[in-house]
């Protein structure tokens, strides 16, 4: 049992070295953003990704996440997952290409439909390439190729932003230029070429893949609506300049998804191993038990300091942006409940109930942003955020559990998630700020005092000599 543990820490601590790095450096470069570009030159700017993460699902038919799964299963030669991988990714060369001119119909996309395209295509190449180094337990270089990526695209942001003065242009190709470059060196990395070479054409094995990872459509393009619809309808509704602060407000969460995804990464893996050998009720139920008293735990602590620090880290065009932030990060706590399932999921191989949970948390999204947006402006777009995160977290939660056995202690959980969001809506509304924290932070540490002493027990036990 230990040793499974042990696995997913080591794997945790190697996608940590990786995410963290990666997502450090992305943290840092919005100070950059939010001085060298305007409010609504930095909301078209990532209008740009926004409609990319809609395009990549549909031409891809996430083909990715088939790769890693199947790549990571026993009974399944890797190379020829691999090969139906870049078979896949050849379709979506061609499809993007009939699709771009549609997309460039959106009148703000136009002018840069074809850097859309082209960040697309390498982005999808780099996903089933980082997939594949997953599947054949390469995570070091993965971590390692992941933190290069993005000092390079960091690096190439100064020189376009500062030294060039290239506004939406130089952003946009910062992040195409450092994705074709790590595409090129998973090309060698990855061994791709001499495993294609290994490998043989499966008819078989192209269908399923293909039908477990085409319900992810649905599933990637809900996630969509989730993420990102709502700066579509802020930028449709209000304007690009209030899009530029919400983008502003909704980057600050990356605090806490680099949590959730440098485990979920790990997770992902350890799921299917536990899953095709001892299916232990105990190791679900402590895994999710700790990742929910780090990451809420967390949260609590990155509200109470938000107001003092986004004064200093965003220009002063952007400073109202910190309001927005508590309960997106609140909204983050819900996602990394929802990433645990997810992941349980994919070791269950059941994409339709992934998708069905996720499309349900869509519509929610889709509803409130609709009904608050007009009348509440960017709130409307935060508690809409919330509202979806919050469904799909308890959705999720609540299938799995027909599935698979695991022990939610409710007198704590819920209690836990209360606390979360009344101290973030007081905070919002800047109400005695650091006087409502202070007692969040004691109730929280009241309520989750025996797991926290539990953990500092085995933490002093490992580092004993």
């Amino acid at each position: 049992m230990a040793s499974r543990y042990k696995s997913l820490l080591k794997d945790t601590l190697i996608f940590g070295l990786g995410n963290f790095g990666t997502k450090l450096i992305l943290f840092l470069m919005v100070p950059l953003y939010t001085n060298y570009m305007s409010d609504a030159e930095f909301g078209i700017a990532d209008l740009v990704f926004t409609i990319a993460q809609l395009m990549a699902p549909f031409i891809s038919v996430v083909i990715f996440d088939a790769v890693i799964r199947f790549g990571l299963s026993q009974n399944e030669k890797r190379e020829n997952v691999l090969l139906v991988g870049v078979v896949v990714w050849g379709m979506s060369v061609i499809l993007g290409l009939l699709l771009t001119p549609i997309i460039g119909l959106y009148r703000t996309m136009n002018e840069w439909k074809w850097y859309l395209y082209i960040y697309v295509i390498s982005s999808i190449a780099d996903s089933i390439g980082y997939c594949y180094l997953k599947a054949k337990g390469k995570n070091k270089l993965y971590a390692l190729l992941s933190v290069i990526q993005t000092a390079l695209m960091a690096s190439l942001n100064v020189y376009f932003l500062v030294y060039r003065s290239m506004g939406i242009r130089g952003y946009l190709l910062a992040y195409i230029i450092s994705e074709i470059s790590v595409d090129i060196c998973l090309f060698f990395a990855a061994d791709v070429g001499l495993d294609l070479k290994k490998a043989q054409f499966d008819r078989d094995l192209f269908k399923r893949m293909v039908l477990f990872s085409s319900p992810l459509i649905l599933n990637n393009v809900s996630w969509w609506v989730i993420q990102s619809s709502d700066k579509v309808m802020v930028e449709a509704m209000i304007s690009a300049a209030a899009l530029g602060i919400y983008t502003a407000a909704a980057k600050i969460p990356a605090l806490i998804n680099v949590m959730v995804t440098i485990f979920q990464q790990a997770w992902g893996i350890s799921a299917v191993r536990e899953f095709e050998s001892s299916n232990d009720r105990e190791y679900y139920s402590t895994v999710l038990r700790y990742l929910f008293l780090f990451i809420s735990g967390a949260c609590i602590v990155f509200v109470a300091f938000m107001k003092v620090f986004m004064t200093h880290y965003v220009g002063k065009d952007f400073h109202e942006a910190w309001h927005y932030v508590p309960l997106l990060l609140v909204s983050a706590v819900f996602a990394g409940i929802a990433g645990y399932f997810g992941s349980m999921y994919s070791a269950l191989k059941k994409s339709v109930n992934n998708m069905l949970s996720t499309a349900t948390a869509a519509f929610v999204n889709i509803v409130v942003n609709f009904i608050l947006i007009p009348v509440m402006g960017i709130w409307g777009a935060v508690i809409g955020t919330l509202a979806a995160y919050l469904t799909i977290a308890f959705a999720r939660l609540f299938d799995v559990k027909r599935f698979v056995t695991i022990d939610i202690r409710w007198r704590i959980f819920l209690p836990t998630l209360l606390i979360l969001i009344v101290q973030a809506a007081l905070v919002s509304i800047d109400y005695h700020v650091y006087l409502v924290s202070a007692l969040a932070a004691a109730a929280y540490l009241a309520l989750n005092f025996s797991d926290l002493a539990t953990l500092v027990k085995q933490i002093k036990a490992h580092i004993s000599p």
